[in-house]
């Protein structure tokens, strides 16, 4: 089925914007600030470990009080992680994703409060980061003066979205690299391209934040942080899988990207990514896009918890 631009947006913004009855949300240990939203059977699970409180009433879930520094908190999620890891109900988020990789959620904004292992970041809606690279050949440097994108297909193996399309490059945010670190390491691992051809090359472009719901109910709110790669030409260099994340990279035009964007050809989050910036090249305009003002909007949503 063809959808429109604001359907792709629909998929991955897709949390209401209505008041939320149904989750619980999970507080820092002072009681007050919200760093995230549970779903109702994950929060019993927290309910029901050492280290936490749950209020029905308010729907809350709370880290208690004496889990008041860093690491005391990085050793109480970690052992809950790996508890958790050997239960059936979470063997293909945890058991079958864990990455031995850490994700960071700050408190106060910009403050890291807590390093939790990215599989078991997802059960906990907090706010989750990554980094998202579109490389393209400019039109006055095409072979026919065209817009082109690299465009890469995801392994089939993967266990997120296989066989999918993405943009160029695309990595989680993981602790303790920090944004444009993980920009060139991610940059080499899924596409060859060295460091000295990232940082000559490479701008940041904005970024994006959004409120998922997954297919299951499970509320994971995101940031991206956006770069453009302009390349030189359509042949000197050239991305090539080298980790095993892609199969193939092809140069596409832009008239064909929107066509598998619109197919549902493309990983939802990374649809967003190539929107924005065909919004941001003017190509994607007000006048050929009648919902052009919601979909930057959507696109750019006030998150409710602190941010990097």
């Amino acid at each position: 089925m063809t959808n429109s631009l604001l359907d792709v947006i629909d998929k991955v913004d897709s949390y209401s914007y209505e008041p939320d009855h149904s989750n619980y949300t999970l507080y820092a240990h002072d009681g007050l600030t919200a760093i995230g939203l549970i779903r109702v059977d994950i929060a019993q699970h927290f309910g029901n470990s050492s280290g936490f409180s749950i209020n029905h009433e308010t729907k809350s879930v709370s880290i208690d009080s004496q889990y008041d520094t860093i690491s005391k908190r990085d050793e109480l999620f970690a052992s809950i992680a790996s508890q958790w890891r050997k239960y059936p109900e979470f063997e293909q988020l945890l058991d079958h994703g864990w990455r031995n990789e850490l994700y960071t959620v700050y408190n106060p904004s910009s403050v890291p409060y807590l390093h939790l292992e990215r599989a078991f970041s997802v059960l906990t809606g907090c706010i989750t980061y990554g980094t998202h690279l579109c490389g393209y050949v400019p039109a006055n440097k095409s072979s026919n003066g065209k817009l082109k994108i690299w465009i890469p297909r995801r392994s089939k193996t993967k266990s997120t979205f296989p066989g999918l399309l993405d943009n160029t490059v695309a990595g989680g945010l993981g602790y303790p690299y920090g944004i444009w670190e993980t920009v060139v390491k991610e940059s080499y691992e899924e596409a060859g391209l060295s460091g000295s051809f990232i940082e000559s090359h490479t701008k940041a472009a904005g970024v994006l934040s959004y409120m998922y719901l997954t297919e299951d109910n499970r509320v994971q709110p995101e940031v991206e942080f956006l770069y453009d790669i302009e390349f030189d030409d359509e042949h000197t260099v050239v991305p090539i899988p080298v980790d095993g994340e892609a199969e193939d990279f092809q140069l596409l035009e832009v008239e064909d990207i929107l066509v598998k964007i619109k197919n549902n050809e493309f990983k939802p989050n990374s649809a967003l990514v190539v929107i924005d910036f065909l919004i941001r090249h003017g190509i994607i305009t007000p006048e050929s896009e009648k919902f052009y003002g919601q979909i930057v909007s959507r696109s750019h949503r006030r998150l409710p918890f602190p941010t990097l």
